[in-house]
């Protein structure tokens, strides 16, 4: 009772349809949206650290120390958002299969 008041004020839970397939639906809705919530927050953060490797990596003046560590930054930021993107896609088809299997499509 409590779970079903507190879902309908955040509009997770619709009206139940026929077939009563709308809670599994709304789960991995749910699932989904706080996945791409995480994978979105993820990301902004992997933009954030490749401009300041980038930053640290212009900036080293020189120095090969200073560059070496903007250089393994900015290398290891692409890669960080290499992932991002293939989990995103990777959720989003198990979301896709699970809505699938689910829904009784």
């Amino acid at each position: 009772m409590i779970q079903r008041a507190l879902a309908a004020s955040f509009d997770f839970i619709t009206q139940p349809g026929a077939d009563g397939g709308t809670e599994q639906s709304n789960l991995t809705t749910l699932v989904s949206n706080v996945v791409n919530i995480l994978l979105f927050i993820a990301g902004a953060l992997a933009i954030i650290y490749l401009i300041y490797s980038g930053i640290m990596y212009i900036t080293s003046a020189g120095n090969p120390d200073s560059a070496k560590k903007g250089q393994a930054g900015v290398l290891n930021a692409v890669i960080g958002l290499v992932i991002i993107v293939l989990a995103f896609f990777i959720a989003r088809a198990v979301a896709s299969y699970a809505a699938n299997v689910g829904g009784g499509a």
